[in-house]
């Protein structure tokens, strides 16, 4: 009885060690037929990581576009103009500034009598909200400098449409 009872503890051990093997196996099999894009990353024999360089992948591309959209321009202007061009234009328009004296609705007046541009006659000046870079560099620079003050007359600033009196 002892004999029989030592061949079936043996016979067990032996078919739990090969399960264990088998199912080890099948991990194996089963974590190789995976591309390798979508296995853990294995850094030695025993030390693997518990994500796959996919995900490695998208997260740094979702921190950069996060990062992206909170270091974008966060500063916009809205502005009105008057534009002239000619030879007297700059002297045109430093007479003006004077006359105006921080009242906007003389200079609404002003646009819509002497600009040239469009907007001037459509709407007293007003180019609408704009952000850093979507106007030529010499209007953009008056425009967003920290030195201008809100409210004040900016100009005449020269660029390639002629000169401008800012609002």
């Amino acid at each position: 009885t002892t004999i029989m009872l030592l061949l079936a503890t043996t016979t067990t051990t032996l078919l739990t060690a090969q399960a264990q093997e088998e199912t080890t196996s099948s991990q194996t099999a089963r974590e190789n037929s995976k591309p390798f894009y979508l296995r853990d990353i294995q850094i030695t024999d025993t030390i693997t990581l518990p994500f796959s360089p996919v995900t490695v992948f998208v997260t740094l591309l979702s921190a950069l576009f996060i990062t992206g959209i909170f270091n974008a321009p966060k500063s916009s202007a809205t502005a009105s103009h008057i534009l002239m061009d000619g030879k007297d234009a700059q002297d045109k328009l430093e007479k003006m500034k004077k006359d105006i004296k921080g009242d906007y609705t003389k200079f609404q007046s002003l646009a819509k009598n002497f600009s040239k541009c469009p907007s001037g006659m459509a709407d007293g000046g007003r180019l609408g909200v704009f952000k850093p870079g979507m106007m030529v560099p010499a209007f953009d620079k008056a425009i967003f400098s920290k030195e201008n003050n809100i409210g004040e007359v900016i100009g005449p600033i020269q660029t390639s449409f002629g000169w401008h009196l800012i609002w």
